[in-house]
């Protein structure tokens, strides 16, 4: 998200729950409330299918497309250009490659990231106890 300009607002790393939210934060309003310029739908598509592209750099086979899928279809909905089924999928496609090129052309800091997400949550959990 930092990469395209999409901070992110809060995120979870709950079994079964891992989710981290960005888009909201990026156009300073509701989704659901104003439509996306096409830089705005470029950044956020990115930030959308990052999951998948981490996912299919890592693994065999990705599992856990289906919430963000979503979210880039509610994002895709809100263009101001009105985008044919093409479009939306070319999108798609250049959001996946564009994720997985800056996933690994910042593999390193990726995992530090990680690292460090794992620490806090763990940090948390200890002091909870």
């Amino acid at each position: 998200g930092y990469l395209m300009g999409v901070p992110v607002t809060s995120y979870s790393l709950g079994i079964g729950q891992e989710h981290v939210e960005f888009a909201e934060a990026k156009i300073q309003a509701r989704i659901i409330t104003r439509d996306l310029s096409d830089s705005e739908i470029d950044a956020l598509a990115v930030v959308a299918v990052a999951g998948i592209a981490a996912e299919g750099l890592k693994y065999d086979e990705v599992m856990g497309q289906t919430a963000d899928l979503s979210d880039l279809q509610r994002i895709l909905l809100r263009s101001k250009t009105k985008l044919s089924a093409q479009q939306q999928q070319n999108i798609t496609r250049w959001a996946v490659w564009r994720a997985a090129m800056l996933l690994k052309q910042y593999s390193t800091e990726h995992k530090v990231a990680l690292g460090f997400a794992h620490l806090v949550k763990k940090e948390c959990v200890f002091l909870s106890m």
